[in-house]
């Protein structure tokens, strides 16, 4: 227990120090989900465009609801602060395990609020531009289906930026804004669009969507063995 009190301490104390940055955060998911919203209620005009753009930035969009936007967070590559952070926490001492579950809760508290914001948003702006496009159970396990996707690509995210150097972790970063914009372009090329996917899933199945369970279980799955494997790397990491 005294573990997991310190690992809300750390959060709470890294939310106060970067409230700041925190409007910043709730700016750019209301402006995401402005603009996703209005290339998911346009694309019947400009279909061949806008497929592959809604799933590349619903790819990519999706897992930045997992984490706060912070001073650590802009200035880990000219700092390296990720590692200043974990080299601190280790003179202090603070386990491992105390730092990983901190940035557990982070994850959840940030999916659950950047999740209202983000989620919130495009469905009003969907909803004003086309009342049809949204039937609100049906949105809601469309939501808890990219939730899944979003614990998973989390967990590499967690493991990078407390295993790798700042300018490693932005050129992976880049890698996957690669990766994600190809396979966008691929499926829709093949006729399989991510959102129509999912989106019509989730109205036909409703909470028995197939889709929807499968992402939660690989999701957490994937998840817990990423931290798994960051805890067991980052006790032999060395930090000088």
């Amino acid at each position: 227990m005294e573990r997991w009190k310190d690992a809300w301490f750390i959060f709470i104390k890294d939310l106060q120090n970067d409230r700041l940055y925190l409007i910043w955060n709730v700016i750019f998911m209301l402006y995401v989900s402005l603009m996703l919203g209005i290339f998911i209620g346009t694309r019947e005009e400009v279909e061949l465009v806008m497929n592959p753009m809604s799933d590349f930035m619903m790819l990519m969009i999706v897992p930045f609801t997992g984490f706060f936007f912070s001073r650590r967070s802009f200035n880990y590559i000219k700092e390296n602060s990720y590692t200043q952070m974990l080299r601190y926490y280790r003179e202090l001492p603070i386990s491992v395990r105390t730092v990983l579950r901190s940035r557990l809760i982070q994850l959840g508290a940030a999916m659950l609020l950047n999740g209202i914001l983000f989620y919130g948003g495009l469905y009003l702006v969907t909803y004003l531009m086309s009342s049809n496009t949204w039937d609100f159970g049906a949105f809601i396990v469309f939501c808890f289906t990219w939730t899944g996707y979003s614990l998973l690509i989390n967990g590499v995210f967690i493991f990078c930026e407390l295993l790798m150097s700042g300018k490693v972790y932005l050129g992976l970063t880049f890698l996957l804004m690669l990766v994600l914009g190809v396979t966008a372009i691929v499926m829709n090329l093949n006729g399989v669009n991510l959102m129509t996917f999912t989106l019509e899933s989730s109205r036909r199945y409703l909470v028995l969507s197939p889709i929807m369970w499968y992402s939660l279980v690989v999701g957490g799955l994937g998840l817990t063995y990423l931290l798994s494997l960051t805890r067991r790397r980052l006790i032999k990491r060395d930090l000088a």
